[in-house]
């Protein structure tokens, strides 16, 4: 059933549609953002009854891949992939389908591959058998993989989101299945289409379609656990369906995340280009972006006259396709018009919008392009710096009294934080204390980024870890064999010695 054929390379081609028509609901369709006039392309749309098939068919493969030695499961994850090929070529059609520029949508894709390359060396060593204790008798444990994942992916890091579920899954000797986002589906089903083709039938599938997809994929039984990384309120839905089913999950649900910079901070060019990447990366869409900045104010007018100048020395807006671009558009209108609503409550509030693009690309006019904009003048109660904006419009507050900056930042959910400063040991402490899953110092978004640390968020930004070695061993349960010593059992026994 093209494109989920588990033989034989994807070609790009198979994704293309030459009419916008979607007859009887069984194609999804998505547009570009850059130009919302064409089709980026479409793909088979999953029914329930199809993805309870997939399901069937995985738990069935994954007896038999967890059958495997580790070595022979590594070997041919290591070869499969090593198939995924064409990457400008996927990476054009990713940032046809999501506005993400093109440059960026490349480096995803080697990012992730090279992230399962660091989850091979981890799995190697934390997958062998644990030898407990000495003496007579045999203690051991084991890591035992669960049986059928559903990674759940949202569309503004889909390849990497993917991956860090799909390639510890794997090699712990599970199959999974990948439910991508109708807004960027093209992409990463191609990827998974690729690596499928050579694992064994079944352990790999991408599964297309809007929220039935994905009821019908949590709902399936041969499902054991579920990885989801979205929005709050989808996440809310997936776990009230897996705590029915009595199934445990990994939920990445994003946040407010706060970076404070201290009134010692050297304003050097290498460090504000970071401060501005640390939010405008992917047109502020990223989860782990800097979403809301505090700035001592005995710093404030030098900090923000610096950041001015740098963001508008730095960004291009435009064509994602434009190598020149590096902010595209939102992903959707609905985005576009929620960001314009914000900006407006945010004048209302008494904030100052402070444009920052200093170049313009050419772009269509009628993309969901949204200029990046810096807002000051509002106090931390204002609703751009409450709640998580999730686009390329940013919030200075500034602060005069430690304890209340750490007050401030410690509200709401967040996945990361961080603190700018000369003096690095008090930024250390100020971090260490911030409510977050990930505490940064003088680092944010990509730049704080590091395989070897666990990544996941704090109360109501969800729970698990991925990356690190606690984001491999989320995908199998500690197993513990015990043959006690003859004495041992004799005398367990009332009366025995």
């Amino acid at each position: 059933m093209a494109p989920h054929s588990q033989t034989g390379h994807p070609k790009l081609g198979d994704f293309a549609a030459s009419s916008m028509a979607d007859t009887q609901g069984k194609w999804l369709l998505r547009e570009n953002p850059a130009r919302p006039d064409e089709l980026a392309g479409r793909i088979r749309r999953d029914s329930p009854a199809e993805v309870h098939a997939a399901a069937s068919a995985a738990a069935q493969a994954q007896r038999e891949w967890a059958a495997l030695d580790f070595e022979a499961r590594a070997a041919l994850l290591r070869k499969a992939l090593g198939s995924v090929e064409g990457v400008d070529a996927l990476a054009r059609t990713m940032a046809t389908e999501m506005g993400k520029p093109v440059g960026e949508c490349a480096g995803e894709i080697r990012f992730a591959l090279a992230f399962a390359a660091d989850m091979e060396e981890r799995a190697r060593r934390l997958l062998a058998d644990d030898v407990r204790g000495e003496g007579p008798g045999r203690r051991v444990v084991r890591r035992a993989p669960y049986g059928v994942i559903a990674a759940i992916v949202p569309w503004n890091a889909p390849i990497i989101l993917a991956m860090t579920k799909i390639a510890p899954a794997l090699l712990s000797g599970n199959a999974v299945l990948v439910k991508p986002s109708p807004f960027a589906p093209l992409t990463l089903s191609a990827i998974v289409s690729m690596i499928a083709a050579h694992l064994p039938a079944g352990v790999l599938r991408a599964v297309n379609g809007g929220a039935e997809t994905g009821e019908a994929l949590i709902a399936a039984p041969e499902v054991t656990k579920v990885a989801f990384t979205g929005g709050s309120t989808v996440g809310r839905a997936v776990l009230e369906q897996t705590s029915r089913r009595f199934i445990p999950s990994v939920m990445e649900l994003g946040g407010n995340d706060p970076l404070i910079v201290l009134e010692d901070f050297e304003l050097t060019t290498a460090r504000m280009e970071a401060l501005v990447w640390a939010s405008f990366l992917n047109a502020g869409q990223v989860c782990m972006a800097a979403k809301r900045l505090y700035v001592h104010e005995a710093l404030a007018p030098r900090f923000i006259d610096a950041y001015v100048e740098t963001a508008r020395r730095l960004l291009y807006m435009g064509d994602p396709l434009d190598p020149r671009t590096n902010i595209g558009p939102v992903i959707s209108a609905q985005a576009q018009g929620r960001i314009s609503r914000i900006a407006a409550q945010a004048r209302c509030d008494g904030g100052v919008v402070v444009p920052l693009l200093g170049h313009i690309c050419d772009h269509p006019e009628q993309g969901y392009f949204v200029p990046p904009q810096l807002v000051t003048g509002l106090t931390d109660d204002a609703e751009l710096v409450r709640d998580e904006q999730f686009g390329p419009i940013m919030p200075i507050v500034t602060w005069k009294d430690e304890a209340q900056v750490r007050r401030w930042a410690s509200n709401g959910a967040c996945l990361s934080a961080s603190v700018w400063s000369c003096d690095t040991q008090r930024a250390w402490d100020i971090a260490a204390s911030l409510p977050a899953g990930l505490c940064l110092v003088n680092a944010h978004n990509r730049s704080g980024f590091s395989f070897d640390l666990p990544f996941g968020g704090s109360e109501a930004s969800g729970f698990g870890r991925e990356y690190g070695d606690e984001g491999l061993l989320e995908y199998s349960m500690p197993k513990a064999l015990h043959q006690p010593s003859a004495d041992a059992v004799a005398s367990a026994y009332p009366g025995k010695s």
